[in-house]
């Protein structure tokens, strides 16, 4: 029987009230116990092995037993908590050594057969807290052994992929608050129903949470669209210029229009609809084909500038790109473009997703023009 239990249940379940409160209204589930061992505690030591500590550290897979030099004062840090050697080993195997599980035949034989001792090593403290800590497996787990301090660190150096946690030595990155609770670090890192990674820090007096400003292990990302399929041709938004100038001169109204993509490649569809100065409004829906993707919806201001109103706002609200072409009477109209996910709009650069035709090469040689103020041997 562990002699910590009672005091380990009562701080762990204090630990999973503190972490669960930070969901809000909701109220806290308990987390049940998996039956892999128990949760560790937040202790009020100091953190363990400083930059200079870290170099005397003895790697338990490079060193011989001999050199582990244990005794019954020998602690384990591990999640935050200093775990007496003896929790685990009796006084006596610290002292004399375990049995060694390979014998010879010499050693074997005879009614006064010798059992012989070994030291203690990284795997056997290992194995024995794999029982109390499911994590601390043979394949993730390095131990480490600090001879200065009388200490023996398991560090988890790596993660099974899929595992949907990130864990390093100090900072977790996490998908649920219940793998926060099992896997403790000082620094974690969990999603909210927001849409906001939070920032779970664990101190000796207090757990705090709070929104982040940036997650470690993870990779920097941006915003953006990339079409799955080629820029859409100059040609096509040609043909809806064409629609919407006849509407702005001859109606002063404006038009709408959707552009699919298909085996065809691309098509401009201007479906049935009602319209007048200031909307236009499909009546019916373009028939389903198997195969063929909407991939943008367009419509024109005729002589008015190009934005979103309100209205459009309203009505655009499916993951595909919307488009707005402005003072369509004029030699360049203006045109926007964006795209909506969750409820929120991101605008787009027109070059992502038109083809242009004043696009040029960039290896233009104009020998006779001089750019005053560039380099002697610069041309535009």
């Amino acid at each position: 029987m562990n002699p910590r239990g009672g005091m380990e249940s009562m701080t762990d379940k204090l630990f999973q009230e503190t972490l669960f409160s930070f969901l809000g209204e909701e109220e806290p589930e308990a987390i049940q116990d998996t039956g892999k061992g128990k949760k560790t505690t937040a202790s009020t030591k100091s953190r363990v092995a400083s930059k200079d500590q870290k170099k005397t550290a003895v790697s338990v897979t490079k060193s011989e037993p001999e050199t582990w030099e244990l005794n019954t004062e020998t602690i384990i840090r591990y999640g935050g908590e200093n775990i007496p050697l003896t929790d685990y080993f009796t006084p006596e195997e610290i002292t004399n050594g375990l049995p060694d599980s390979s014998p010879t035949d010499e050693q074997t034989t005879g009614d006064n057969a010798e059992v012989k001792l070994r030291n203690i090593t990284g795997e056997d403290v290992r194995k024995r807290l794999e029982n109390d800590f499911g994590e601390l497996t043979e394949e993730l787990t390095t131990m480490t052994f600090i001879k200065e301090k009388n200490m023996i660190i398991p560090v988890l150096t790596a993660r099974k992929k899929g595992s949907g946690m990130i864990l390093d030595r100090r900072h977790g990155v996490y998908l649920k608050l219940e793998d926060a609770v099992a896997n403790r670090r000082s620094n974690m890192y969990v999603p909210g129903a927001d849409g906001h990674m939070y920032h779970i820090r664990e101190t000796e007096a207090l757990t705090i949470c709070k929104r982040a400003r940036k997650v470690p292990s993870v990779p920097a990302l941006v915003e953006g669209v990339r079409l799955k399929f080629p820029r859409i041709p100059w040609g096509i938004l040609t043909q809806f210029l064409i629609v919407a100038r006849y509407f702005a001169r001859t109606h002063g109204a404006e038009v709408h229009g959707e552009i699919y993509w298909g085996e065809e490649g691309y098509q401009l569809v201007i479906p049935a609809q009602i319209v007048s100065r200031d909307m236009c409004e499909p009546t019916e829906q373009v028939a389903y084909v198997e195969n063929v993707v909407k991939v943008m919806e367009i419509h024109s201001h005729h002589t008015m500038e190009a934005y979103f109103s309100s209205q459009d706002d309203r009505s655009e609200q499916a993951p595909i790109l919307y488009a707005v072409v402005g003072r369509v009477l004029d030699f360049f109209p203006q045109i926007l473009v964006r795209t909506c996910l969750d409820g929120e709009y991101l605008i787009i650069n027109p070059h992502i997703v038109f083809e242009s035709p004043l696009e040029s090469p960039t290896n233009l040689d104009f020998p006779q023009v001089f750019v005053k103020g560039a380099g002697d041997d610069d041309t535009v």
